[in-house]
């Protein structure tokens, strides 16, 4: 799949969850801010799930862009989770904070893995 059509359907994408976003925002009575959380949890998976469509070649620069998508649509469907979190249950931010934290290392740690192993160290 060419970059042209992986841009459109990642804007297809957003547009679709922030779309969610406003009608949980319509039925529900909690603020305004659940837009932005479930906006985020519903990209954060489709970009993570997208991110199986890009190539897997990576540069001697950078990281490919697959594992870019894949680390990205984690991070922003953990952010989105988290938020949720914080707005449905009475944790701790703290106890958030350390779950954000949690995550992060963990995708850190595979895609660390993952590199390792396509490189043959």
């Amino acid at each position: 799949m060419n970059n042209r059509t992986l841009s459109a359907v990642t804007v297809g994408a957003f547009i679709i969850s922030l779309a969610i976003g406003l009608i949980v925002y319509a039925v529900t009575d909690l603020g305004f801010t659940i837009i932005l959380w479930t906006a985020m949890l519903i990209f954060g998976i489709v970009l993570f799930a997208m991110s199986f469509m890009y190539p897997g070649a990576s540069g001697k620069f950078g990281p490919s862009g697959s594992s870019y998508a894949m680390v990205m649509g984690i991070l922003v469907a953990v952010i989105g989770l988290v938020g949720m979190l914080y707005t449905f249950t009475d944790l701790s931010v703290w106890i958030l904070i350390a779950i954000f934290l949690i995550a992060l290392a963990a995708v850190g740690i595979s895609v660390a893995l993952m590199n390792g192993k396509k490189e043959g160290q």
